[in-house]
């Protein structure tokens, strides 16, 4: 009889660690699945968060950037063309804050990229703006892209179709670098200066600022929209642009081998 009492208790512990085995594993699975699924929400992130930044915001803090959590990856200003900042006859020069903004983005881990601002009515005003560009991108690597900005009044004087052309041959230059090229310009330019059809091949980057915050609604496609020109950054003195991203940039362009400058 005391050996079927030891039996039976026996039994009963033997299936009570099991039962408390098979708890823990389960409970485990949960926390692993739990785990694995908020890796995944972080990989695949929908939208980017992306500042845009040149002289107009001053010295920034980009270590307050960094920890706002606001930004996720960055645009800066190279070339443009102002009289006050260059010692050219033409007029280009390199934005002021570039060579430190790039060094801070790299130092505190933001994907980073760049955009010159366009005056050219013509080829060679083209190509001299893209020596200047090419001259401050050289030895460089960035994970978001060479951006053609695309707005000015000047460049009105220019029919539809010549200046879609002179566009065109911007980006087709900016490719030839081996680099992911890309066409900032606001919405209502697009529509009425612009012939979007031509530029279908590049990836855009488009501003509408509205108050409602609906996404535009567009013919042509866009990876990038750029909402508003009066957010406030942590570490940033002004305003500041911001934009959604719709695309991991720095996962394409690493995969493209698209960081570098060819040649430069």
């Amino acid at each position: 009889m005391a050996f079927d009492i030891l039996k039976l208790t026996s039994l009963i512990m033997d299936a009570i660690c099991k039962k408390a085995r098979e708890t823990v594993q389960s409970e485990n699975e949960v926390s692993f699945q739990m785990e694995s699924a908020a890796r995944v929400a972080t990989v695949k992130k929908p939208v980017f968060n992306m500042m845009d930044a040149a002289r107009y915001q001053g010295k920034i803090d980009w270590d307050a950037v960094k920890a706002s959590g606001k930004v996720d990856c960055v645009l800066l200003k190279t070339v443009s063309t102002n009289s006050k900042f260059s010692k050219r006859k033409d007029g280009l020069y390199i934005d002021p804050t570039f060579e430190r903004n790039y060094a801070e983005c790299k130092r505190v881990g933001l994907p980073v990229g760049v955009y010159y601002y366009t005056y050219a009515t013509t080829k060679a005003m083209a190509d001299a703006e893209l020596a200047v560009l090419k001259t401050a991108l050289a030895g460089k690597t960035f994970e978001m892209p060479v951006c053609v900005d695309v707005e000015d009044n000047k460049l009105v004087k220019l029919n539809k179709g010549s200046l879609t052309a002179l566009v065109d041959y911007e980006l087709r230059t900016l490719e030839s670098w081996s680099v992911y090229a890309l066409l900032y310009t606001g919405l209502n330019f697009s529509l009425t200066r612009l012939n979007m059809a031509k530029l279908k091949a590049y990836d855009v980057w488009v501003a509408a600022y509205r108050k409602s915050m609906k996404k535009p609604a567009t013919s042509y496609k866009y990876g990038i929209w750029q909402y508003t020109d009066e957010a406030r950054i942590p570490g940033v003195s002004t305003n500041a642009d911001m934009s959604y991203a719709y695309k991991d940039y720095p996962a394409i362009i690493k995969r493209a081998g698209l960081s570098r400058v060819k040649g430069a």
